[in-house]
């Protein structure tokens, strides 16, 4: 079931996102001065990771930065350690907390919403934004621990 809605969640922001031209994509092949290369904001083909590959990049003390886009009721139950946390509905007003970021994983409880988050990113130019797939569910199966959230 969740990979039949990852896919179609993925089909629907590709549609969205071939008619939004007045979006700037950026240069394909342009690097920042640190990070990975970007990427155009409508490749959405590596959009996405596993919550196993973030925990072992988080324990190997990557400078990834974890963003939480659920909302508040949500996070009550904790948040993975040291994410910033903009709930969706307040990203497009937020978003610039995370513009300067190397790398920036999104999760929420199942993956669709983040999907949609890292979508929204690379739209404003954070092309190394991704969605962490399975959200806060496949995190807690992949071991990973969560704390109270930071104020």
């Amino acid at each position: 079931m969740m990979g039949l809605l990852r896919k179609v969640a993925r089909k629907v922001l590709n549609t969205m996102l071939e008619r939004a031209p007045h979006i700037p994509a950026g240069p394909p092949n342009a690097r920042p001065e640190s990070g990975p290369a970007s990427e155009p904001a409508n490749d959405l083909s590596n959009i996405e990771c596993g919550a196993q590959e973030l925990k072992e990049r988080l324990d190997a003390g990557e400078p990834v930065t974890v963003l939480d886009v659920r909302e508040p009721h949500e996070t009550k139950g904790g948040v993975i350690p040291g994410a910033v946390v903009i709930p969706l509905g307040q990203l497009e007003s937020d978003w610039e907390q995370v513009k300067d970021a190397d790398e920036v994983v999104v999760y929420c409880a199942l993956g669709a919403r983040s999907l949609q988050a890292a979508a929204f990113l690379r739209t404003k130019g954070v092309f190394n934004a991704t969605s962490m797939e399975g959200g806060i569910f496949a995190w807690a199966e992949a071991g990973g621990e969560t704390a109270p959230q930071e104020d």
